[in-house]
């Protein structure tokens, strides 16, 4: 078992946790003393916790207080990393970039005395492939949502583990709502004969918090329909069931389905007096909310309609929420608001069930996306987003013996994914411990088809990223090209567009089209449910086809108008000459006026040309 390790002695001198009520109440509260006693004991330590528990924001400054420093904490989504270290910041009365810092693709907010850092778990591997063992600085290393198995996650997982067994200091807790413990436990019994995975369970909601959930299934949800409308429940069974099992089901949205929620919203709706509890429906694609949006819009007098959707800024969505203060919220969203925002007032939620998954299809050589049923973590995690504020209620729009026939855990990502990037990425680490990719995802906790591996590296040698070094038992070595793609911060496609692009002479178009392949929402704003002005929109910024082209999707065109829009931008706000001039014209002379008044004017003017500040601001920082 390892040893205790010594506190620091700047523990004493931090600031006390925030008294705030809403923190002391947390369930992960009352394990404070019992976390930090097993991480000190356990070189593994994995905590589970259904989502609100607190664990994400506690657990690291349990740490902290006890001197357990330098502690990194990863998030799998950059907004989550950004959302959580604000939350401790705040909670620790310090800036942010201080003692509590994060580090999301360029953008880093942190300083060498940064005592707590967040960050992705992308960057982390990229800071591996670089710096090897050496990434690894941090007294305690806390991987968060390890159940949500993206392939970075999964990569990370395994990488700190091969570092782990080199050194015998580091310790790693990872954090669940549901994880599969045998497992975890299963996978470290190899770091030594006295180690074992310590398990803490936080308790759920129910038992140490005053806010109930009540989950109810579509046996339930189509009888207080019927009551709404009154007609016969068992007659509609066989219209809304989906079918005896996932398997035999298809996990299609059907209008029917669609017109059930609608009339389960008005039915919560009528029999709910307190306006300000919100109604939280998730939903599988863009599509289908737009279908749900225009079936509930036409109830827009008694409660308003918000969408959260990658495509959509989410954080403008999240402000607007905050205005209506006279209407109930009935919140449109994908799996986005499973665990990467955090929406108050959340007291019923409606689960379609279903979500989307990309996969790479094999057979043509591309991803693909497909509908699928949710397993019963996603479930959890979307029952967790009620009964934070007040009690909760979640309709699931399948039937109990459906629902318990459902998978336990998703696919993981590592499974279904092409892996090129992480290919490549794995052959340009300097460290010998993880740069043979054959090797190493065999070590992965779910490792993919050795045939995936093969066809990854084969690609990979085709476009010229790596090469056969016969004189070293035929590894595989990045060339130039290759490390130049993997340095990108990107996706692959996009990374392999910009370098193609360069051999042209448009490297600097090339850069900001990959760029804009990987940011959502795009520069110009996509008015919900409006494809009709999106497409003028876009025409406005690109006159080279006719807005047809836009309703028909055709990407090109869509990317072409927001490159010209973010050119537009530039010119207005980024010429150094044309600013000084704009500010000298409006009298914006003095520092703090231009400080306080530009932003401002700035905001105003995107809104006035349909764009998005926080999305051409972010194509800057990339």
């Amino acid at each position: 078992m390892a040893t205790s390790p010594r506190s620091s002695s700047s523990a004493s001198s931090a600031p006390p946790f925030s008294t705030d009520a809403k923190f002391n109440c947390l369930p992960v509260m009352g394990l404070k003393r019992k976390i930090i006693e097993k991480v000190q004991e356990n070189r593994v330590t994995l905590i589970v916790g259904e989502t609100g528990c607190g664990k994400s924001s506690q657990v690291p400054q349990f740490l902290l207080e006890e001197g357990l420093e330098p502690i990194l904490c990863t998030q799998p989504r950059r907004f989550a990393v950004v959302a959580v270290a604000r939350m401790v910041a705040k909670s620790r009365r310090c800036d942010v970039g201080g003692e509590v810092g994060y580090h999301i693709g360029h953008k880093k907010v942190m300083s060498p005395g940064s005592r707590l850092v967040f960050k992705t778990a992308g960057v982390l591997l990229d800071e591996m492939r670089d710096k090897g063992i050496a990434a690894l600085r941090y007294k305690v290393i806390i991987l968060d949502e390890v159940h949500e198995r993206s392939v970075e996650s999964d990569l990370v997982l395994t990488c700190v583990k091969q570092f782990m067994l080199k050194d015998k200091d580091l310790r790693l807790v990872l954090m669940s709502a549901t994880a599969e413990t045998a497992r975890y436990r299963d996978y470290f019994k190899d770091l030594g004969r006295d180690e074992r995975v310590e398990v803490l369970a936080i308790p759920s909601s129910g038992q140490q918090t005053i806010f109930q959930k009540k989950v109810l299934y579509l046996e339930q949800a189509i009888k207080s329909v019927s009551e709404l409308l009154g007609l016969n429940s068992e007659s509609l069974s066989s219209t809304y069931c989906s079918g005896p099992s996932p398997i035999s089901s298809d996990a299609d949205i059907k209008p029917d389905v669609h017109k059930l929620i609608h009339d389960l919203v008005l039915h919560i709706h009528d029999n709910e007096p307190d306006i300000e509890k919100s109604i939280l429906v998730f939903l599988p694609t863009y599509y289908s909310l737009e279908q749900q949006y225009f079936l509930l819009i036409p109830l827009s007098s008694i409660f308003k309609v918000h969408i959260l959707h990658s495509s959509i800024d989410t954080e403008q969505a999240l402000k607007t929420m905050k205005i209506w203060k006279s209407h109930r919220k009935v919140i449109l969203a994908t799996n986005i608001a499973e665990s990467s925002v955090t929406i108050p007032g959340v007291a019923f939620v409606i689960d379609s069930c279903r979500s989307l998954q990309v996969f790479w299809d094999n057979n043509r050589k591309k991803d693909a996306a497909e509908l699928l049923w949710v397993s019963k973590s996603q479930a959890e995690q979307r029952k967790g987003r009620t009964g934070r504020t007040c009690d909760g209620k979640i309709y699931r729009m399948v039937t109990r013996s459906f629902f318990n026939q459902l998978s336990d855990h998703e696919r993981p990502s590592i499974l279904r994914l092409s892996l090129r990037q992480q290919v490549l990425l794995v052959c340009c680490a300097d460290s010998k411990a993880i740069n043979d990719p054959k090797v190493l995802l065999q070590k992965a906790l779910d490792p993919p088809e050795p045939e995936v591996v093969e066809d990854a590296l084969n690609l990979l040698v085709h476009i010229k990223a790596l090469e056969k070094n016969l004189s070293h038992r035929g590894r595989y070595e990045p060339t130039f090209y290759g490390r130049l793609l993997a340095s990108m911060t990107l996706s692959f496609d996009a990374s392999v567009m910009i370098l193609k692009f360069g051999d042209i002479g448009l490297l600097r178009e090339g850069i900001l089209m990959g760029i804009l392949m990987d940011t959502n929402p795009l520069p110009v704003r996509r008015p919900f449910g409006q494809d009709q002005l999106f497409a003028e929109y876009i025409a406005s910024y690109f006159g080279g086809d006719d807005e047809s082209s836009v309703l028909t999707g055709k990407k090109e065109i869509i990317s072409m108008g927001n490159l010209c829009a973010y050119q537009f931008w530039q010119r207005a706000f980024k010429d150094k000459h044309r600013v000084e001039r704009l500010k000298h014209l409006l009298k914006f002379d003095e520092p703090n006026t231009t400080e306080i008044l530009f932003p401002k004017l700035e905001e105003e003017w995107c809104s006035f040309h349909n764009l998005l500040q926080p999305s051409l601001h972010q194509m800057m920082i990339l």
